[in-house]
């Protein structure tokens, strides 16, 4: 699950690659002012939360599968390709840097400097730091009960949904 989210996020940074840099401005809808110690705090929050670890993994998810689709099927490429991915880190960091940036924004639109502010301490704190620690594995756990769950309940609601029509002379 988790691996479908980064491709739907590497899809999603590969669309913004390839949009022109005018029309990415044109596109973006007017931004209210918000004061700097605001975005700097929404700033903290997006790192100290883990979140910005996201954005990284988009990198290195295009990193993996360009090496594997594009190293077996055109092996004689191999070091060129190698070298442009490479190449291509300080693009993908400066892409994240604009994300972290929107994602500061966003978390800075929605809360108060001093709610940012106690989110961050709660994330430099150690609970915050043992929150952190466990969450991935608590999400990878999440997320293997997720589908069963939705196969599971998704069945369920159309079994109810049949018998509740019945009752009311519909056969389906």
């Amino acid at each position: 699950m988790i691996r479908h989210h980064l491709a739907g996020a590497a899809v999603s940074l590969a669309l913004l690659l390839a949009m022109p840099a005018q029309a990415q401005t044109a596109a973006q809808p007017a931004q209210p002012d918000i004061p700097q110690s605001y975005l700097e705090a929404g700033r903290d929050v997006v790192i100290l939360s883990g979140l910005a670890e996201s954005f990284e993994a988009i990198y290195l998810e295009f990193r993996e599968r360009v090496t594997q689709t594009v190293g077996t099927t055109r092996p004689e490429v191999r070091k060129d390709m190698e070298q442009v991915i490479e190449d291509l880190r300080p693009e993908a960091e400066k892409k994240r840097q604009e994300i972290i940036a929107s994602a500061a924004y966003i978390f800075a639109k929605r809360m108060s400097e001093a709610d940012l502010k106690e989110v961050a301490a709660f994330f430099r704190s150690p609970v915050g730091q043992r929150y952190n620690a466990m969450r991935p594995r608590a999400i990878d756990e999440i997320f293997a009960l997720l589908q069963p769950w939705s196969l599971q309940t998704s069945n369920f609601l159309f079994d109810r949904f049949s018998e509740e029509m019945r009752k009311r002379g519909h056969k389906l």
